[in-house]
């Protein structure tokens, strides 16, 4: 592990300062500059970097520290059943980018982000939780993608119409084209979720050559998705670029080319460690968590917000009484009328609950997550039928029992006064649903948990 040179204390990376301090003498050192003794391999002493691991024997997690500090629990599910492990040495990465956001800052993004949400539930406010944010080390692939050449494009234009014919001429349009793309990325971590990934982009350019001096104080994981998954991705994200930069020039429109297109490929890898805040709040059932993420570099927040639905239908009886208020001296509702009110509420709630279903399904396979869906154990996923049924039949009851009182046309008005209520009722019911599918959405179980993770 890495002492201080001075006291030989335990020292820190700390990103305020960009700076390596000794937590017992106070000395100071540029991360670049200072010369510890780190272990290595006798294979290849230049190209790898020495750990020691925990090993979470709830979910699996396997946590990579650099200091002498002991884990007490899993950054990922909450456990305190942390097992030390052996020493682990990994391949040194081509790049760094230094954790440049303090705790202090992550915490305060997180508690911003929070505050714009009203019926997030007190527990994932707590000062308790909150100090459980860990800083982590994420291996990231960085595609380098090229096109140096000539570019050959078709176009088609309206000439002229000749009796019944329409004639047109066609157009090949060749080009020279030379681009160069840097610094698209992906994680290489299969349960580190896309959707997190995306959300909280990087600066590459501020990128440094790798040293372990900036792992000090912090965890690391390591990788588990091949390098290759993404590379589609990568190009058409260069691809699409190349298009939108191609379509400033007039010569393609002119000749009838709407939508030019260069074929970028992929010429250089990279590996790349980027620094992330992770937090997982376990939930009350004790059988899921919600993650939070802060961008360790830019402070940009991604969280999946659980909605207290005490809170929600708190909310909705105030904005109801206050626009029953509103609307109750501008006009008169008929019984019928209102009967017709309360079948577009449920159609409404049905539309909603047919998304968010789809939605359910989608969020619990990672059917959308490359990374995690290249793992074999998850290719049958997308075969898993839809029980849609479960989710909106509430909301088909609350249209069919009006529009049957409507189709009898009844003389009481009575009969549908009570049907509007029982409609009524179901949404209400249906949007309980619906917050609790939301709930669903931003939870994951502890048994997919089985990652490597981060501190400080």
């Amino acid at each position: 592990m890495i002492k201080c040179p001075n006291c030989g204390g335990e020292m820190n990376y700390t990103p305020g300062e960009s700076q390596v301090v000794c937590q017992y003498c106070a000395s100071k050192f540029d991360p670049k500059e200072l010369n510890v003794d780190v272990k290595m391999s006798k294979e290849n002493e230049e190209n790898t970097y020495e750990g020691k691991t925990y090993s979470c024997s709830q979910c699996g997690a396997q946590l990579m520290t650099f200091d002498e500090t002991a884990i007490t629990f899993c950054s990922y599910c909450g456990s305190q059943a942390m097992i030390e492990s052996k020493m682990m040495k990994q391949n040194n990465p081509d790049f760094i980018i230094p954790f440049s956001k303090t705790k202090e800052d992550c915490i305060k993004a997180y508690k911003n982000r929070v505050s714009k949400s009203l019926f997030v539930p007190n527990y994932m406010k707590s000062d308790v939780v909150l100090e459980k944010f860990r800083g982590i080390y994420l291996p990231y692939c960085i595609y380098k993608m090229e096109h140096h050449g000539s570019c050959t494009n078709k176009g088609s234009k309206y000439s002229h119409r000749s009796g019944d014919y329409v004639y047109y001429n066609d157009y090949t349009i060749t080009s020279d084209v030379d681009c160069s793309y840097d610094g698209v990325s992906y994680d290489l971590i299969s349960k580190y979720y896309d959707k997190y990934s995306t959300a909280i982009p990087f600066d590459y350019k501020k990128r440094e050559a790798f040293n372990p001096n900036y792992l000090i104080g912090y965890y690391a994981d390591t990788i588990d998705v091949d390098s290759g998954v993404y590379e589609a991705d990568a190009e058409l994200v260069a691809e699409s670029d190349t298009t939108t930069k191609l379509n400033k020039y007039r010569e393609f429109g002119r000749y009838g080319c709407s939508s030019p297109k260069c074929n970028v490929t992929v010429t250089d890898k990279k590996i790349g460690m980027f620094p992330v805040y992770f937090l997982a709040i376990r939930n009350k059932d004790n059988k899921t968590v919600n993650y939070a993420v802060v961008n360790g570099q830019t402070g940009k927040v991604a969280a999946d917000l659980p909605v207290a639905f005490s809170k929600y239908l708190i909310a909705s009886i105030i904005l109801s009484v206050i626009i029953f208020l509103l609307i109750d001296n501008m006009f008169v509702f008929t019984p019928k009328v209102i009967a017709g009110i309360t079948i577009g509420f449920s159609a409404l709630s049905l539309i909603i609950s047919l998304v968010q279903a789809t939605r359910l399904y989608k969020s619990e396979y990672h059917m959308d997550d490359l990374g995690f869906m290249s793992k074999e154990e998850n290719q049958n996923a997308s075969k898993i039928k839809k029980g849609i049924f479960r989710y909106i039949y509430k909301e088909l009851l609350g249209i069919i029992i009006p529009v049957v009182c409507l189709a009898m046309n009844f003389v009481n008005d009575g009969y549908y006064y009570i049907s509007s209520l029982i409609a009524l009722a179901l949404v209400v019911l249906s949007f309980r649903d619906l917050v609790n599918e939301h709930n669903i959405l931003v939870s994951n179980k502890l048994p997919q948990l089985e990652k490597r993770g981060g501190d400080k």
